[in-house]
């Protein structure tokens, strides 16, 4: 029982670095494996088969899903970058703050983009709720 439980264990964190590292290319390659050497008197059931190609169709799916979102996440940092250059030299009023300061930079932190405001304080553009003309 002891040497099951270490065997199951051992498989589950097989299993887990192999869906880390399987790739829908590796998946098709051992698909067309288990076809070409599956035994011609008892071929793979209907079901199983029609389920195989669902997995692979899904897990393609997911991949290119995944592909547009980080392309997004780029397009939109990009964006936001550029508008919060544009802010450089005006002066803005952050939430909660009575008087305004100038934004004199721009810092990335922690994939995180924060003004710089009178060259000392740091925020994020989520925080200003004014803009007054700049310099």
């Amino acid at each position: 029982m002891a040497i099951t439980g270490i065997d199951s264990q051992y498989n589950s964190s097989q299993q887990s670095s192999l869906q880390k590292i399987m790739s829908k290319d590796d998946f098709l390659k051992l698909f067309v494996m288990q076809l070409r050497y599956q035994n011609p008197l008892n071929p793979m059931d209907n079901n199983e088969f029609t389920a195989q190609l669902a997995q692979f169709s899904s897990l393609e799916q997911l991949q290119n899903m995944n592909t547009q979102m980080n392309n997004l996440v780029l397009s939109q940092n990009s964006l936001q970058n550029t508008m919060i250059s544009n802010l450089i030299g005006k002066q803005v009023k952050i939430s909660g703050k009575e008087e305004y300061g100038t934004v004199t930079g721009i810092t990335f932190e922690d994939n995180l983009t924060y003004l710089v405001i009178d060259g000392t304080y740091k925020t994020q553009l989520s925080e200003i709720t004014e803009i007054k003309g700049g310099v």
